[in-house]
């Protein structure tokens, strides 16, 4: 049977209460996944009205500490650290995070144990953050499992983390949101070990950005400076590492909203200035174009040449071999180009190998010469 859209006979707040109520009714444990954005800012006040309906005491909070994380997201954070309402359990571990500059990708360790002792972390660690070392683990390397492994230790019975995943943000968010015909916002996090007694809960993925920030001022709560900077700068709105595919093509952005906050950036990876400056001549068309031509041997050669180590080469492999089965199934909508195009600009992730679409200049493409040679 085909699946339809069709409005609900309540308002997103109320239907989000009623989902949130239904979560701690099910869990043992639900945590608020926090990151100090707008979103998980109105998660975060959502929890707190289920916790003085029902008497549960201080909302349980989890932060991952990204290191490049804004100052002014981190001086929201240190604000909600200090709510009597909330026990926050702040996490500093040390896993991959991307830097891409001019097509070219590779991953640097978060509060990596070398750059701490070469004094090149963007910013000291907190003296009560969790870190590797309370996991007998060491800085100088990746976690050896994913990050929700370590934030679920000690978590009692089947877990909730409440995140603010919205779905009109983007098509990845709004596919892992309508993939269930019943309890579509409960979800099995990407990596987690098997047998992890772990669920994400998106109680707010139907709501508007308008919505957000409506709730949040209704409730009198807070949220980050950050945005109204943002607002008065025309920059983005997202929070987050500004320094992968998609974030780091804005970096004026940084400069325009917190300009100390890009010196530390350039500091710590001086060769994001090199974005900065050569970004608005880069030409991803002649990219993509000089090695599609030569199929997957060029495709090779890119991932050679723009994927720096290993850990990054070894992903976009993986990428390409799931590109590649669909490729086999549907080469129409999988041509080279859409691939190239993808292991340049995109998230290089397995699971993303979405097919060229309408919407995109290689659909358009497809759709004006017909069929693709690949």
């Amino acid at each position: 049977m085909t699946r339809q859209r069709l409005f609900l006979g309540s308002s997103c707040l109320d239907a989000a209460r009623a989902r949130i109520r239904h979560v701690y009714d099910t869990f043992d444990t639900v945590c608020v996944q926090f990151s100090g954005g707008k979103d998980s800012t109105a998660v975060l006040y959502l929890a707190k009205e289920v916790h003085d309906e029902r008497g549960l005491g201080p909302v349980k909070v989890i932060f991952r500490d990204e290191e490049m994380v804004s100052p002014m997201v981190l001086d929201h954070v240190l604000k909600v650290r200090e709510y009597p309402w909330v026990d926050m359990e702040w996490y500093c571990l040390p896993y991959g995070a991307e830097i891409w500059i001019l097509g070219r990708r590779e991953s640097a360790l978060l509060w990596s144990g070398k750059r701490e002792r070469e004094g090149r972390l963007v910013r000291p660690m907190p003296e009560f953050a969790i870190n590797a070392r309370s996991f007998g683990l060491s800085h100088d390397e990746p976690l050896k499992e994913s990050i929700d492994y370590y934030t679920m230790q000690g978590k009692r019975g089947r877990t909730a983390f409440v995140t603010g995943v919205r779905a009109n943000e983007s098509m990845m968010r709004y596919r892992s949101c309508v993939q269930k015909l019943h309890e579509n916002y409960i979800v099995t996090p990407f990596g987690v070990k098997r047998g992890l007694p772990l669920k994400f809960a998106k109680v707010i993925y139907d709501w508007q950005t308008s919505d957000v920030f409506k709730y949040i001022i209704d409730s009198g709560g807070e949220y980050s400076e950050y945005y109204d900077s943002a607002e008065m700068t025309g920059s983005n709105t997202r929070v987050g590492i500004p320094l992968h595919s998609v974030a780091i093509r804005r970096l004026g952005d940084v400069i325009a909203t917190e300009p100390e906050f890009y010196d530390q950036l350039v500091r710590v990876f001086p060769r994001i200035d090199a974005q900065r400056r050569l970004w608005v001549d880069f030409d991803a068309n002649k990219v993509v174009e000089m090695y599609s031509k030569d199929g997957l041997s060029g495709v090779s050669r890119f991932i050679s040449n723009y994927m720096i180590g290993p850990t990054m080469q070894n992903a976009a492999r993986r990428y390409v071999s799931t590109f590649k089965r669909k490729m086999a199934q549907d080469p129409k909508s999988y041509p080279i180009h859409w691939l190239t195009r993808n292991l340049l600009l995109s998230s290089v992730h397995a699971t993303s190998a979405n097919p060229a679409g309408p919407g995109t200049k290689t659909g358009k493409i497809i759709q004006d010469e017909g069929d693709v040679n690949v």
